[in-house]
C-alpha cells in the first residue's frame, strides 16, 4: 500500500455482499489492517443462504466479530436497519473513525451526525485500482450491477471518473 497506513474499519453487510458477487470478497482485508464486523452484520450475512454464502462464511473467518456492549442510540434504531445502526455504534464504541457502508441514508447519518469517514463498495474498488490490486474498476461495477447489486448511475459515473476510466 502506498501513503500512510490505513486505520481499522467497521464493515456493514452491503460491501461484503457486493464484493463477493464479483469475487473480491477479501478486498477489505487487503486494504485495511483489520476489518471489524458487528455481530448483527454477521447474523445478517448468515441469515439466508445465497450463491455467495460460502464466500461470505470464509470472509467471517478473517474478520474480528464485535459484540456491542451498548445498544445503538435511538436515532440509529429509528432511522436505520439493525446492521447499519450497529456498524455506527461499534465504530463509536471502539473509538474508530472509519466505516464501510453502501446505503445512502446510513452514509449520511454516519458522516454528518457522527463525523465518521464513510467509504462504500465503489470507493473500495477505486482504492483497489490505485493500490494495484485490480487493473480496472468498470468490469467489477458492471458485474455487481448484473448480479443485482444496486449502484446508481451517478455513483457509477463518479467512481469511473475517480478511477480515470
Amino acid at each position: 500500500m502506498s501513503g500512510q497506513p490505513r486505520p481499522k474499519v467497521v464493515c456493514n453487510t452491503g460491501p461484503l455482499i457486493g464484493l463477493a458477487q464479483v469475487g473480491l470478497e477479501m478486498l477489505p482485508f487487503q486494504l485495511y489492517p483489520e476489518v471489524i464486523i458487528p455481530s448483527t452484520v454477521r447474523d445478517e450475512l448468515l441469515a439466508k443462504p445465497t450463491a455467495d454464502h460460502a464466500k461470505l462464511v470464509a470472509v467471517l473467518q478473517h474478520a474480528r466479530i464485535h459484540h456491542c456492549q451498548n445498544p445503538p442510540d435511538a436515532l440509529l434504531v429509528a432511522e436505520l436497519d439493525d446492521g447499519e445502526a450497529e456498524v455506527i455504534a461499534a465504530a463509536r464504541e471502539l473509538g474508530l473513525g472509519n466505516v464501510l457502508i453502501d446505503e445512502r441514508k446510513a452514509r449520511r447519518i454516519a458522516a454528518r451526525i457522527y463525523q465518521l469517514h464513510v467509504k462504500g463498495t465503489a470507493g473500495l474498488l477505486v482504492d483497489a485500482k490505485k493500490e494495484g490490486i485490480i487493473a480496472q474498476v468498470a468490469p467489477y461495477l458492471d458485474g455487481m450491477i448484473q448480479a443485482g447489486y444496486f449502484l446508481g448511475p451517478s455513483l457509477v459515473e463518479a467512481c469511473l471518473k475517480a478511477a480515470n476510466e
